[in-house]
C-alpha cells in the first residue's frame, strides 16, 4: 500500500513538472537567451512591417521570434496579440488547407498563452473576459468558425462579464441563439432569456455609458429584427399585448397608431380571440367604409392641388426625372416658402446635393451644404456631401500634388465633422469608409517641407473650396 502511494507521489510530481515545465516554454522572453540582441532586432523589423499593413513580410519573422521568445521581454503580451492580427490577416491568402488550419490553431492558442503568461491589463485588472470576446469575434467575423464552439466561448465571457458584455459580441450572440433556436438546439424560455439578457445590458450601458452607449445602441437595432423572427413563438400573444398595448392607448383614434399596432400584433400570431384585436378592426373596417364613400375624382384633385401648392414635391419630381434645373427652381422656392427650420435645412441639403453632383456648381453646392449644416446642427449629411465633392474636385483643383492632398485633407476634415456631429450608423458607416480610403494620401513630410511648410501648419486651400486644413503627415 505504502509503495502503491509511493509511485502515485510520483506520479503526480511528474505531471506538476510537465505542466510547469509547458507553462514556463510558453511564456519564455529573450532577457536570458544568448541571442537577445537578435531577437529584438527581429521583433522590431517584423512589427515595422505590421505598422505598415505588410502581414506577410511580418509573418515568418513574428514566428521566429515568437518561437524562440513567446512572452518577449516579459513586459508585454505584443507577441501573442501581434500573432493574431498576422495571421488572422494572412489565412485568407493561404491556399493551402493544412496550412490554414495550423494557423487557426496557432491563433487560438495566442488567446490562452497569453492569458496564461499576461492575465493582467496596464490597469491591473484581469483580461479573461476581454480576451473571450475578443476570440468570439474574429472566431465569429473572421474565420466564419463553427458556432457551437463559439457559442461556448460565448457562454464563458458572458458569465465573467455579466452586464458589462461588450458591444462587438452583441450581434453574433444574438444571430447564433436565433439559429440554435431554429435548430431546436435550445429552448423558447433559453432564447428568451438571451434576448431579455440582450436587451438589459443595452439599456444599461445606453443609460451609463456615454462613450460607448451608442454603439450598444446600434447592436440594439441591429439584433431586434433578428429576435423579430422567433418573436411570436419565445414570447407569445399575451406578452406582445401587455408590451404594445401602452402604445395604443396613448392615442387609440389615432389611425397610423391603431393600424401600426393591429399588423403588429397580427404577425405575433394574435388574432380575433383577443378583445383588443376586435376593438381595433372595427375601427379598422370604419374607416375603410370612409375611405371607400370618397370620391376618387376628389382625391386625384385634392392631390393635384397639393403638388401644384407644394414646390418641394415639384423639385423631387424633377430631380427623379432628370430636370436639374428645375429642381434646383423648386427647392429655392421651397426655402423661401418654409418656416420650419429643420425642413429649410433639408432643402437647402437637397439643393446642395442638385447643384453639387448633378448641376457640377461647386461654389452653390458649398453655400447650400453650410446653411443646411446651420440649420440643422445635429446632421452630418452636408459634411459628408462637401468631403466627397472636395476629393472629387482634388484634381482639377489641386495644381500640384502637393494641392490636391491638401484638398484631400480638407475632405476628411469634412468627413470628421460629419462622424463628430451625427450618431447615425448609416452616417458614421459612410464617413468611416470615406476616411480609410483616403488616409493614405495625407502628404509626405518631404513634400511638406518642400513646399516651405510644416506639420500644424494651416494651407489655404483655393478654388471653389476655400478652406484653411492643418496639415498632417503620414
Amino acid at each position: 500500500m505504502k509503495l502503491k502511494t509511493f509511485y502515485a507521489s510520483l506520479l503526480t510530481l511528474a505531471t506538476i513538472a510537465l505542466v510547469s515545465s509547458s507553462s514556463l516554454a510558453q511564456c519564455k522572453d529573450w532577457n536570458d537567451s544568448p541571442d537577445k540582441d537578435e531577437l529584438e532586432n527581429t521583433h522590431m523589423f517584423y512589427r515595422d512591417f505590421v505598422k505598415a499593413k505588410k502581414f506577410a513580410d511580418a509573418y515568418p519573422l513574428w514566428e521566429k521570434v515568437y518561437t524562440a521568445a513567446p512572452a518577449a521581454d516579459g513586459k508585454r503580451a505584443l507577441h501573442y496579440s501581434d500573432g493574431r492580427e498576422i495571421i488572422k490577416n494572412v489565412y485568407a491568402a493561404e491556399t493551402d488547407a493544412a496550412k490554414q488550419e495550423s494557423m487557426l490553431k496557432t491563433f487560438l492558442t495566442l488567446y490562452d498563452q497569453e492569458y496564461e503568461c499576461y492575465p493582467k491589463d496596464k490597469k491591473g485588472k484581469d483580461k479573461k473576459g476581454y480576451l473571450l470576446e475578443n476570440k468570439v469575434y474574429e472566431l465569429y467575423y473572421t474565420f466564419n468558425y463553427d458556432r457551437d464552439v463559439i457559442m461556448e466561448t460565448l457562454a464563458e465571457a458572458v458569465e465573467l462579464n455579466g452586464d458589462n458584455l461588450g458591444y462587438s459580441v452583441i450581434y453574433p450572440y444574438a444571430d447564433i441563439t436565433v439559429n440554435n433556436f431554429n435548430a431546436k438546439k435550445i429552448s423558447a424560455d433559453d432564447a428568451r432569456a438571451i434576448s431579455n439578457k440582450i436587451n438589459a445590458i443595452c439599456d444599461k450601458k445606453m443609460k451609463e455609458d456615454p462613450r460607448f452607449g451608442p454603439y450598444y445602441k446600434q447592436q440594439k437595432d441591429a439584433v431586434a429584427p433578428l429576435f423579430e423572427t422567433i418573436a411570436s413563438q419565445i414570447f407569445g400573444c399575451d406578452y406582445h399585448i401587455k408590451k404594445i398595448k401602452p402604445e395604443y392607448d396613448a392615442n387609440p383614434n389615432d389611425k397610423a397608431n391603431y393600424n401600426r399596432v393591429y399588423e403588429l400584433l397580427k404577425g405575433y400570431g394574435c388574432t380575433s380571440s383577443e378583445p383588443l384585436m376586435n376593438e381595433i378592426y372595427a375601427k379598422m373596417e370604419k374607416d375603410r367604409a370612409a375611405a371607400q364613400a370618397a370620391s376618387a375624382a376628389d382625391i386625384a384633385r385634392q392631390k393635384k392641388e397639393w403638388e401644384a401648392n407644394n414646390p418641394a414635391i415639384q423639385a423631387q419630381k424633377a430631380y427623379s426625372s432628370g430636370d436639374y434645373n428645375t429642381a434646383a427652381s423648386k427647392y429655392e422656392e421651397a426655402i423661401g416658402m418654409e418656416s420650419d427650420p429643420t425642413k429649410k435645412g433639408e432643402y437647402h441639403y437637397y439643393l446642395a446635393v442638385t447643384y453639387g453632383r448633378k448641376l457640377k456648381e461647386y461654389s452653390k453646392a458649398k453655400k447650400h451644404a453650410l446653411k443646411a449644416a446651420s440649420l440643422n446642427s445635429g446632421s452630418g449629411k452636408p459634411y459628408l456631401l462637401l468631403g466627397d465633392l472636395y476629393a472629387k474636385s482634388a484634381r482639377s483643383c489641386g495644381k500640384n500634388a502637393f494641392e490636391q492632398r491638401m484638398i484631400i485633407l480638407a475632405a476628411i476634415d469634412k468627413w470628421s465633422k460629419a462622424k463628430s456631429v451625427d450618431s447615425d450608423p448609416e452616417v458614421q458607416a459612410s464617413a468611416k469608409k470615406n476616411i480609410g480610403a483616403y488616409s493614405g494620401q495625407y502628404p509626405e513630410k518631404e513634400d511638406v517641407f518642400m513646399n516651405g511648410k510644416k506639420p500644424g501648419d494651416y494651407y489655404s486651400v483655393g478654388c471653389w473650396i476655400g478652406e484653411s486644413v492643418k496639415i498632417r503627415t503620414k
